[in-house]
């Protein structure tokens, strides 16, 4: 008996997906030549730890009975150690330091070691929870994490993004308050994505992330004193509308801050180079507070049980809780990686169908995504788009966001089927 025909493209499909591993592998390959080893031989070669010394000073400080958010102290524990001059202050929540205990009787260097690996596994954790929560392909999960090179700065700056990312996904992924608790406890941001749950009249988890907040300030309160607490949620968290990060030395004119508030202190001209003016801070906390609540309102539209569409929502939060702040630099833009996700699920499911969504998606991607110094060296060779070329990231978080929360919105926009 004759076997039936192929159907039309099979041939064209099956070359395409046999290629898919040897794609991946390709992709692997250029992300650890390229990014993963260099950033390693980059930390290796720093005695400063860059980002990283703000941690590592501030809970040896902390163990020893002193104040972590004393700069001055931990600049001096550096000058002893002859590792550095001055440490950056370090100005997260307390809670942030148990996650350091471990780093107490190292010395700078091989803490920072450990961290950047410990980093790298967590990555990997947080590539295979997107893929399992989302049920992505392996192409997308591999395209995403290996394209997205902000994470490769956060690993050779010593930054914390990515293990709150991994918080993130995983209370987003279990609905658990407590994970994003522990999210928000080290990087406040995150406290952003209640607000969805609350409108969606999911206040369990919502009760349970504030509880585990209260619970792990009392825990922390061995390491990190009630005066020091106090002096963190009352004098150094409300300095970040305005640019005052705990006395920060960073200009707000950096050219690598991605921020709404930058733009906005361009302008209306009168910010301070560390310190950002009336105008720009309360026109940029108003449009974040309308979109905000916008979001918040398409979550509490959104059908009961559409998971995928609540995640899209929570990926376009996590975009505006990326420009919100004064200062977004670089390594913050490996939070991207979650409404990436989410907006390839959204891609991959057949949510959003066309072309036209696609070539949007992959634009974002792109903007977002490249390379820092292929920014530069565009600017260089195209004088003219300088400025374009310099706010480009900014506009890619903007349109990621926007793609995530038109994806989400995409049922409710279809007319109701007949009959």
């Amino acid at each position: 008996m004759p076997l039936p025909p192929a159907p039309a493209g099979a041939p064209a499909r099956a070359r395409a997906a046999a290629l898919r591993p040897a794609l991946l592998l390709g992709l692997g390959a250029l992300w650890v030549a390229l990014g993963l080893w260099p950033a390693w031989r980059s930390v290796q070669a720093s005695r400063s730890a860059r980002d990283y010394a703000s941690y590592h000073y501030a809970v040896q400080e902390a163990l020893d009975g002193g104040d972590p958010y004393d700069t001055a102290a931990l600049s001096a524990r550096a000058r002893a150690e002859g590792t550095r001059d001055e440490v950056h202050p370090y100005f997260y929540p307390p809670p942030f330091l148990l996650l350091l205990g471990w780093a107490w009787p190292l010395s700078l260097e091989r803490s920072a070691a450990l961290w950047f690996w410990a980093n790298v596994g967590v990555y990997g954790l947080t590539l295979g929870a997107l893929r399992r929560w989302l049920r992505l392909s392996p192409l997308a999960v591999g395209v995403l994490g290996f394209t997205l090179t902000p994470a490769l700065d956060s690993l050779k700056m010593g930054q914390a993004n990515l293990p709150v990312l991994l918080a993130v996904v995983l209370g987003l992924w279990a609905g658990s308050g407590g994970a994003i608790a522990l999210a928000a406890m080290w990087k406040m941001s995150p406290a952003l994505l209640l607000g969805p749950w609350l409108a969606r009249g999911r206040g369990r988890p919502v009760a349970v992330a504030v509880a585990g907040a209260v619970v792990l300030s009392l825990v922390s309160l061995p390491l990190v004193g009630l005066d020091a607490q106090l002096r963190f949620y009352t004098e150094i968290l409300p300095g970040f509308g305005s640019g005052d990060y705990h006395g920060l030395k960073v200009p707000l004119t950096l050219p690598g801050n991605h921020s709404l508030p930058d733009l906005l202190r361009q302008a209306f001209p009168g910010s301070g180079p560390h310190r950002l003016a009336a105008a720009p801070r309360l026109l940029g906390q108003a449009l974040s507070l309308v979109a905000f609540a916008g979001l918040c309102a398409l979550a509490r539209r959104l059908p009961r049980g559409d998971a995928l569409g609540e995640a899209l929502v929570m990926g376009a939060v996590l975009c505006l809780a990326l420009i919100t702040p004064v200062y977004t630099y670089e390594h913050h833009l490996s939070l991207l990686l979650l409404p990436g996700a989410t907006l390839a699920a959204a891609l991959e499911g057949g949510r959003v169908r066309g072309r036209g969504w696609w070539a949007a998606a992959l634009l974002a991607w792109a903007g977002g995504a490249w390379w820092l110094s292929w920014l530069r060296g565009a600017q260089e060779l195209a004088p003219a788009l300088r400025w374009p070329l310099q706010e480009s990231k900014f506009a890619a978080v903007v349109l990621l966001g926007l793609l995530n929360a038109l994806a989400a919105a995409a049922p409710l926009r279809r007319p109701p089927a007949a009959g």
